[in-house]
């Protein structure tokens, strides 16, 4: 559906909200009977507050799920914003100015929104202080980039491949069922994220992977199993000396 902000949104769960911005770029409202949670800003071309503040009637709290330019474009719209605090020094390289107060949200934390409760959960890889908020009694995971189908392991503050490994191995043991990313409208089941294991134990690193992505040269892994399909894309930095799970 629109709204006259010209946001379109699904109502993923009565109470969580996916609203597309541009290009695909997706935000998260999670709205508790005392409190609401505001998952990324997106490239901020929209006044995203007047929309959040349109639908709900509580306080509300904005959390960046990474330092990326398409998930804090819209912070300025907003007071104060939270990110783990391993993610500032992301935010700032690709911040050419701030309006707004940067605040440290914890991993591990629970922000209790009355009758839901979202746990901060470290997800590094794609970024070094990714984090995703699980909401406990839906057992959906809001997890940014960090789970997208195509995950990046490239451009300023990503880690290596090893690390992401070991992120995706805590991660798929997680209590949640479902999840949703940054960069599609779709919900996905938790066990997807073997899928991206697999395939980075079965890492495709040649000439017939490389292309260029948003102007880096990259390798683009692809495999697919009855768990779905993934693609890894990383530049030649990453490439592990020892394939992931050996």
């Amino acid at each position: 559906m629109k709204n006259d902000s010209t946001y379109v949104y699904t109502k993923i769960r009565p109470n969580i909200w996916h609203i597309e911005e541009d290009l695909g770029v997706y935000c998260t409202l999670i709205i508790g009977k005392s409190m609401a949670i505001l998952v990324d800003t997106g490239f901020g071309n929209r006044n995203l507050r007047s929309f959040v503040e349109e639908n709900i009637s509580t306080p509300y709290l904005v959390v960046n799920s990474h330092g990326h330019p398409d998930h804090i474009g819209g912070n300025h719209w907003f007071d104060t914003v939270y990110a783990l605090k391993e993610e500032w020094d992301v935010i700032q390289h690709f911040e050419k100015e701030r309006t707004y107060q940067l605040e440290e949200v914890r991993a591990g934390q629970q922000i209790d929104l009355g009758d839901l409760h979202a746990d901060i959960v470290p997800l590094p890889g794609h970024t070094q202080g990714s984090i995703g908020l699980l909401v406990q009694e839906e057992k959906i995971l809001i997890a940014g980039d960090a789970l997208n189908e195509s995950l990046w392991l490239f451009n300023y503050g990503s880690l290596s491949m090893r690390e992401l490994y070991e992120t995706l191995q805590r991660t798929v043991h997680m209590g949640f069922s479902t999840y949703l990313c940054g960069h599609s409208d779709q919900e996905y089941q938790r066990e997807k994220i073997f899928a991206h294991i697999h395939n980075m134990e079965h890492l495709k690193v040649d000439e017939s992977t490389i292309q260029n992505t948003i102007g880096f040269e990259t390798y683009c892994s692809s495999y697919t199993d009855q768990y779905g399909d993934s693609n890894i894309v990383f530049t030649e930095d990453k490439v592990p000396t020892e394939k992931p799970g050996r």
